[in-house]
């Protein structure tokens, strides 16, 4: 009897009875990635550039992904062309830190992206504009798989990765792999987030505070806040029923804005 009620009592602390808790932080306890050394192509036509990268905190043996290539286990990433890339570094614990759009340039290709973050959570109004230096004009632009055009500004994106190719008249181009930022949304806990909460969280046997921290309560959900995030986002929780995309849009987006209490 005694260790029933041991058992209990441990279910009770987690933040779903029956379902895995995470086994880790990645927020507070993750990898940390810096970005070293970056050395430029000859030539748009030679992939001989370089990335480097080192991590720390986390939990060792760590991974390292550069945008298309595969996983290795150390942080030089060499041959690689003129382009933007995106480095991953994931530890032991499938925690991961990113370092964004890594700038490879070359004598004959350089450019620079000016990037405005995403402040519409369930739209899109972030724009990535693309400078290049007129060595080889003129130059054309397309975003992912679409046509090439001579618009060198994308607008209207939400944020997240988007391939970018950038060719020039003699036919050179490179890949550019940039990432829109998340900017400060305006998400309302009180107006957007707690009316989920009730709906579809704070229910008989689940978060109303009869057995497990009730989330209608501004500091509990703030205390769960990147869990909540993480659960919803893989429709783990809640356990009965399902929230629409947008809703869960609308839980990452207060989360990612602090989780702040408006």
């Amino acid at each position: 009897m005694k260790i029933a009620v041991t058992l209990l009592g441990i279910c009770l602390l987690l933040w779903s009875c029956g379902n895995d808790p995470d086994p880790v932080d990645c927020s507070l306890s993750g990898p940390v990635v810096s970005l070293g050394v970056v050395t430029n192509a000859t030539s748009c036509s030679i992939a001989d550039g370089a990335i480097n990268v080192s991590a720390s905190g986390g939990k060792e043996p760590y991974l390292f992904t550069v945008t298309d290539k595969p996983s290795q286990a150390d942080g030089r990433f060499n041959n690689l062309a003129a382009g933007a890339y995106t480095v991953t570094v994931t530890d032991a614990n499938a925690c991961s830190a990113t370092v964004e759009n890594v700038a490879i340039k070359s004598s004959d290709f350089k450019f620079t992206t000016q990037l405005v973050g995403d402040s519409d959570c369930l739209g899109g109004n972030g724009q990535v504009t693309v400078n290049v230096e007129q060595l080889n004009p003129p130059y054309s632009y397309r975003l992912g798989l679409g046509a090439f055009g001579d618009l060198n500004v994308f607008s209207g994106l939400a944020s997240g990765s988007y391939g970018i190719t950038v060719k020039d008249i003699t036919g050179c181009s490179v890949n550019l792999n940039v990432t829109i930022p998340r900017a400060f949304t305006g998400t309302s806990w009180q107006n957007d987030i707690r009316p989920i909460i009730v709906k579809s969280c704070a229910l008989s046997g689940c978060h109303n505070g009869d057995s497990r921290s009730d989330l209608r309560v501004y500091d509990n959900a703030k205390f769960y806040a990147v869990s909540i995030k993480s659960k919803t986002r893989d429709r783990s929780m809640p356990r009965e029923g399902t929230l629409s995309q947008n809703e869960i849009n609308l839980i990452s987006c207060w989360v990612d804005d602090g989780a702040v209490q408006n």
